[in-house]
């Protein structure tokens, strides 16, 4: 999608939800931990995360983090938000490869501030089942 999805505030009623995938590429993690000067080994040698009981690499945090900006910017609620407040955790590590569902809920609304509360959530499914990979909650202003 290349343009955000445009919702009115009246129409960002709790249970709305939207939802995204995306596979973790080795490519953007790389590019990821260019743009944030975030090198950390963990992120980057495979190696050095396997000698410390990982599967492989950890995708950063915060790329997650970026793609719960683009759940919100594009998609809920869209082209009007302004993101205040974020609050997000992660329960178990992504690795390239891992597909990833990240989805959206309106869990209320204030009319009077046009603020918007969003419940995030996040998995990656594998062979044991669906895994938990973020978590946490989003406020965000519609702007008019």
């Amino acid at each position: 999608m290349t343009s955000a999805r445009e919702i009115a505030f009246e129409d960002l009623s709790p249970g709305v939800s939207a939802d995204i995938s995306w596979t973790a590429e080795v490519a953007e993690i790389e590019s990821f931990a260019n743009l944030s000067g975030d090198r950390n080994p963990l992120h980057m040698d495979g190696a050095y995360a396997r000698e410390r009981g990982f599967a492989d690499r950890v995708a950063h945090g915060f790329l997650l983090g970026a793609k719960v900006s683009a759940l919100i910017g594009m998609f809920l609620p869209g082209r009007r938000c302004l993101l205040v407040e974020e609050s997000l955790n992660f329960p178990n590590p992504v690795y390239p490869g891992d597909e990833v569902t990240l989805s959206g809920e309106v869990v209320d609304t204030h009319t009077d501030l046009a603020l918007v509360n969003l419940k995030i959530r996040g998995e990656k499914k594998d062979e044991g089942g669906a895994q938990s990979v973020v978590r946490g909650n989003v406020l965000c202003k519609i702007l008019s």
